[in-house]
């Protein structure tokens, strides 16, 4: 499923962070989440207006001494907004990233030594309909 989606550009890094960087602002200019360098990519689908877990793939993480960044790309269709929502705990605290751009999208997230989170999704459109999307994925130096 190859779509050219807006670039979202914020001082020429592309997406926002959990440390507290709200999403950036879409531009012009347009990309392909194919040619990203993704090193993970899911093929779902999900029920219309409901928030669900595990819509990365995963039911929850849990990572080790090291921190990362993660940066996604998600190809949905036109005429729907996926919310994204990233809770993590970590060290007794909890943060949470949220992303509400309607469309496709390119953002990141940072995640914490010894952090838990769990990524959840809610996607508008028809009522009791299912859509599908794609989510590239890869991880780089925080």
């Amino acid at each position: 499923m190859k779509r050219t989606i807006s670039v979202l550009v914020a001082t020429g890094v592309l997406g926002a962070t959990l440390t507290g960087i709200s999403p950036a602002a879409a531009a012009t200019p347009a990309i392909d989440c194919s040619t990203g360098g993704y090193t993970r990519v899911l093929n779902s689908y999900v029920p219309t207006n409901i928030e669900r877990p595990a819509v990365d793939g995963y039911s929850y993480h849990i990572g080790g001494p090291l921190a990362y960044t993660y940066e996604v790309c998600l190809d949905i269709p036109d005429t729907s907004t996926f919310t994204i929502e990233v809770r993590t705990f970590s060290n007794g605290s909890q943060s949470t990233f949220v992303d509400d751009r309607p469309g496709d999208k390119v953002f990141r997230y940072s995640i914490g030594a010894n952090s838990f989170w769990q990524v959840y999704g809610t996607l508008t459109g028809p009522d009791s309909t299912y859509i599908y999307y794609t989510w590239y994925e890869k991880q780089i130096p925080a």
